[in-house]
């Protein structure tokens, strides 16, 4: 029989061969559910990817689940207090946890356990959020067959150590490089949801935008970011969310109440990401800590160091320290040349 440390070492090591080729996300998620299978005893996956600033889910994939669901998972998710959401965890400091462990063995008190997982013969649920250095990159849900049994104190911990190499991953498929994106299409974008969320209608540029975020999979006609905030809307939540293209161009979505209801239909706006939202995904690209983004933020505004210290109450020595850690990762040598670098090499770099 062959030890359990044993099947944790093969696995790491066929997964780190399959993120060291750095394929494009939805080939890493479907290789890496290929590896993991077994190791981590699931049936089905859904896999995310996050605006990496606010953690939004942007795209939804799975070869196992009916789509479909997703609707429902969102409103559970924006609706209920449960245990184990993605941002439950992040504020556990964990990154990942599953349902069984959560209640206690009692997974019927969570509201997305009755509602969802059980009704598709699911007994228990691994979440794991692909965290790196302070960018919030991906997630994912694995689910177990009721028959099965719950996850394993050992599983989980190995879900923990694969979160976080999935999460540097998809961290370096980020990071800005020297290529000129084309324009996916002429924005803004305009599409309206139903009260159902379901796809009403779409002008040319958000059939364009549709079907590059999706490649044909869609839940009621939109996809995973327009149903995130269009739920949101619904909620009064803040609902705006930056998404990814296939070509590298990051776009904003966001929704507004179309009749000030939240029971009536829901315009979702796509725009261009403009420097000042496009900052905050590349300083999370480039691996710095959340100090070192603060700190960043203030000298890209233009603040000197003692403005910085004082700001966030710290020594001006601590500030230059920052600074020059966030030169080095940056590859810049000076605040000019890292505001050259972040705002006009990254705009430029979306256009």
């Amino acid at each position: 029989m062959v030890a359990r440390r044993d099947v944790e070492r093969r696995t790491l090591g066929e997964l780190d061969e399959v993120l060291r080729s750095g394929p494009p996300a939805e080939d890493l998620f479907r290789e890496s559910g290929r590896v993991l299978t077994a190791a981590l005893g699931f049936d089905a996956v859904c896999w995310h990817l996050n605006d990496p600033v606010t953690g939004l889910v942007s795209t939804v994939q799975s070869d196992e689940l009916d789509l479909r669901g997703f609707a429902l998972a969102i409103e559970l998710a924006t609706t209920f207090d449960d245990v184990t959401t993605f941002d439950k965890i992040r504020g556990s400091g964990e990154l990942a946890d599953t349902i069984s462990r959560a209640t206690g063995g009692r997974p019927q008190v969570s509201a997305r356990y009755r509602e969802q997982l059980r009704p598709l013969g699911y007994g228990d649920e691994l979440r794991a959020n692909f965290d790196a250095q302070g960018g919030l990159w991906g997630c994912a849900a694995f689910m177990r067959d009721e028959g099965r049994g719950h996850f394993r104190p050992d599983e989980l911990r190995l879900a923990r150590v694969v979160a976080r190499r999935i999460g540097v991953a998809l961290r370096d498929l980020h990071v800005p490089d020297e290529r000129l994106d084309p324009r996916l299409v002429a924005l803004p974008a305009v599409a309206v949801l139903g009260p159902d969320n379901a796809l009403v209608a779409a002008d040319e540029g958000a059939e364009a935008v549709i079907a590059d975020l999706t490649a044909g999979a869609t839940v009621r006609g939109a996809p995973a970011p327009f149903l995130v905030v269009a739920h949101r809307a619904r909620r009064g939540l803040p609902a705006r969310t930056r998404v990814r293209t296939r070509e590298g161009t990051w776009l904003v979505a966001q929704a507004s109440l179309l009749e000030r209801r939240a029971d009536g239909p829901v315009a979702v706006v796509v725009t261009e990401a403009t420097p000042a939202e496009l900052v905050p995904v590349a300083l999370v690209s480039y691996g710095l800590t959340t100090r070192e983004q603060e700190v960043a933020l203030h000298a890209v505004r233009g603040r000197t160091t003692a403005q910085i210290a004082r700001l966030l109450g710290m020594a001006q020595v601590t500030v230059q320290d920052h600074l020059k850690s966030i030169f080095a990762k940056t590859g810049t040598r000076s605040r000019r040349e890292l505001v050259a670098h972040l705002i006009v090499a990254n705009f430029a770099e979306n256009r």
